[in-house]
């Protein structure tokens, strides 16, 4: 890891610390101000090619979303980062909205849908527990959140999805890409620390399938899927929907074994990654 990468690492670590311990008075305005800092401290050594600025996204998951997807959907991305999803999904849907927390990152994704020439997508400043405050009920048809739950303060997670359940249109779906915990950490700690077993950056709420299952239930979405992939080479591209619960049985078969085995591995390969797709009646 180079120098300039380990100082931003390290920023993240001071970070994460003070917002685990945050109250819910001064939380958005910690997250605000971490984020913006780390965002900084690394824009520096990020590509200058939107291809090698995705994130969490990649070609094979943007093929997979689109199979989630019709061309009539509303889109509401949640935490859209430099704005790469909202570019390659706009073509498959009828308009995208992203929202990001930082200033920076609203900027470079609108500069970079202006240079793709996109006109059915726009990005706004917004935070992940106030999606109800920012469009009115039934805003959309489904909301796509990447590697972002994981990034919630736990004590937010619960009013998070019951905002994003208040914004959808009845049919709608929240559709959520988050790490495993099961497999973690996976956030910055997995570089510096590779010994650890807990993340200690800016991951505050890795879960299981069972977990994001329950907290989908509890804001009232019904026939919580897991998006299974075909083949476990292509995490995100071709995929079988299965009840979240069988995704949940496995986890649980699979947490009395090591992940190091050949079954743990395989394991890691096809779960290591949450997938799933939450429906409103």
């Amino acid at each position: 890891m180079i120098k300039s990468d380990l100082a931003a690492a390290e920023l993240e670590f001071r970070h994460a610390s003070l917002l685990k311990a945050s109250g819910p008075a001064n939380r958005r305005d910690m997250f605000e101000q971490a984020y913006a800092e780390v965002f900084a401290a690394r824009a520096a050594t990020m590509p200058s090619d939107p291809e090698g600025r995705t994130a969490g996204t990649g070609a094979r998951l943007v093929r997979s979303l689109v199979r989630l997807l019709g061309p009539d959907d509303d889109l509401l991305e949640v935490g859209c980062g430099r704005g790469y999803t909202c570019l390659k999904l706009a073509p498959h849907v009828r308009t995208v909205t992203g929202i990001d927390v930082t200033d920076a990152a609203v900027e470079e994704s609108r500069e970079l849908l202006r240079a793709g020439g996109v006109d059915n997508a726009k990005v706004v400043k917004g935070f992940a527990d106030d999606v109800a405050g920012l469009f009115p009920p039934g805003s959309f048809d489904a909301v796509l959140s990447i590697d972002v739950y994981e990034h919630l303060h736990p004590d937010d997670a619960d009013e998070h999805l019951r905002q994003v359940h208040a914004v959808l249109r009845p049919g709608g779906r929240a559709i959520i890409v988050t790490p495993n915990r099961a497999t973690g950490p996976h956030d910055v700690t997995r570089q510096i620390y590779p010994e650890a077993r807990e993340p200690m950056g800016f991951h505050l709420n890795e879960v299981t399938y069972e977990e994001v299952g329950s907290g989908l239930r509890r804001a009232g979405f019904e026939a919580v899927e897991a998006n299974v992939p075909l083949n476990p080479y292509l995490p995100f591209d071709r995929v079988v929907s299965l009840p979240i619960r069988v995704a949940a049985w496995v986890e649980r078969r699979q947490a009395i074994r090591d992940c190091t085995s050949p079954s743990g591995k395989v394991y890691r390969l096809l779960a290591g990654q949450i997938f799933v797709t939450a429906h409103k009646r």
